[in-house]
């Protein structure tokens, strides 16, 4: 019996450690943490959602410049506004989909919280995009497609 729950166990959350990352369920405060250092890495942090068409329209060109810049002293993290609640049934399926090799954390706060901490000027309407590199924090509240983000990232590598 006990083998046979081990079984149904292992079958049921193998495709979830076949994807190849984790998906941490974190708090805003943890998300600083990832990107609050002294080092000379430059990172880029989008919040996005799978239920959100032009987060996803976008997407694609972050992958592509993430795939570009590896290596390099950059890091993406993808903020996914998605409920924790969907991460197996959405978050999941979309990262499978897409080949999105880049950290993807869910964050599991209140947003009426921590949105002015991104910025005071955002309404909280996603996309929105954060490059971050020691004390400098840019914010940009439109979509981006490569050539914009090749733009903006590739002066702050050098």
């Amino acid at each position: 019996m006990r083998s046979i729950i081990f079984s149904l166990l292992l079958f049921l959350f193998l495709p979830l450690a076949h994807y190849g990352q984790d998906i941490a369920v974190i708090k805003f405060e943890d998300l600083v943490k990832k990107y609050s250092n002294a080092s000379d890495t430059l990172y880029l942090v989008n919040y996005w959602a799978t239920w959100c068409k032009p987060c996803v329209e976008e997407l694609p060109d972050f992958i592509k410049l993430d795939k570009e810049l590896q290596g390099q002293k950059f890091k993406m993290i993808l903020v996914s506004l998605d409920f924790p609640s969907q991460i197996a049934s959405r978050v999941i399926p979309f990262i499978k989909e897409h080949d999105i090799e880049a950290e993807v954390v869910v964050l599991d706060d209140d947003a009426n919280v921590w949105i002015n901490l991104v910025n005071k000027d955002w309404d909280g309407d996603i996309p929105v995009t954060q490059i971050i590199q020691r004390n400098q924090k840019d914010f940009y509240h439109s979509t981006l497609n490569y050539q914009e983000l090749k733009k903006i990232v590739e002066p702050k590598l050098k």
